[in-house]
């Protein structure tokens, strides 16, 4: 009889591991990113406790609009000395992490690289989401995240208007079919002018194209590295400036598009309201 009661503490704590939540029945992992993409998720997913230290870059308002959140935390420069210096169980970071003397070296130091993907639709943002939730402990964290993200999803493609957009940098660059440009186009209510002309992937736009078959409007970005090409030959070419000057421009306030991540439902979000706001169709001339 002594024997089954001792055995009680053992059962009563068994069972009560396995009621915990999957997230809290491990301790989490220590986790470092080093770039504003990894940034983002592990700001977005991870328990305060757990992350070690982000990218530099996250913690610059102009480049990140997380930069409040991430000033909390150490940064780093991305480099290999410091990750070993800082010893996370995990680093996030870019596919270029992942050669072989690069994980070799991490490896020997028990750190494990997890890639950061940049997934190209919507379906693509929320399984790399999923994992790398998974891969820190916190799959619940990211569970919710994609169920909100597609919440707002549902409510744009419900409330807003079509119309077609030419998406621009100032040197010309645009992006077609198969980004996640055109899948925030398309959240947005835009049909993505690159794509229907026949356009795939990123690269930049033809002035033949856009001279022949103008688009509705112009959706530019403030992105911190465009402003090397603020003077680029493309937005300064007489017919191109005034095909922009007769159409409506929307234009994105904040740096967080340049990711593929869930933050992308903001620039959406933002398009869809500035389409809202623009005059209908028929005056915009």
């Amino acid at each position: 009889m002594r024997r089954r009661f001792a055995m009680l503490p053992l059962a009563a704590s068994l069972l009560a591991a396995a009621s915990l939540p999957a997230d809290a029945a491990a301790p989490l992992p220590r986790v470092m990113s080093t770039n504003l993409c990894a940034d983002v998720l592990l700001l977005s997913l991870a328990d305060p406790a757990q992350i070690v230290s982000v990218s530099a870059k996250s913690q610059d308002p102009a480049r990140s609009s997380l930069a409040a959140r991430a000033a909390r935390f150490a940064s780093n420069t991305g480099s290999a000395e410091e990750v070993i210096a800082a010893r996370p169980d995990i680093v996030l970071a870019s596919r270029r992490w992942q050669a072989h003397h690069q994980a070799a070296l991490f490896g020997r130091h028990g750190i494990e690289i997890v890639t950061v993907p940049f997934p190209d639709d919507w379906t693509g943002i929320f399984d790399s989401t999923r994992r790398i939730g998974a891969r820190i402990g916190r799959a619940e964290a990211a569970a919710a995240l994609v169920a909100e993200v597609q919440a707002r999803l549902a409510v744009l493609r419900r409330d807003t208007p079509a119309a077609q957009a030419l998406y621009l940098r100032p040197n010309g660059g645009t992006a077609g079919a198969g980004t996640h440009v055109n899948a925030v186009l398309q959240a947005a209510g835009l049909r993505n002018h690159a794509a229907e002309t026949g356009r795939s992937g990123w690269g930049r736009a033809s002035l033949e194209d856009v001279v022949a078959a103008p688009p509705e409007l112009i959706v530019t970005s403030h992105m911190v590295h465009d402003t090397t090409y603020a003077r680029a030959g493309f937005s300064r070419h007489p017919q191109m400036r005034a095909i922009a000057a007769s159409r409506p421009l929307l234009s994105l306030s904040h740096n967080d598009w340049g990711c593929s991540n869930w933050q992308l439902v903001e620039a959406a979000e933002e398009l869809a309201a500035g389409l809202r706001r623009l005059p209908p169709p028929e005056t915009r001339r």
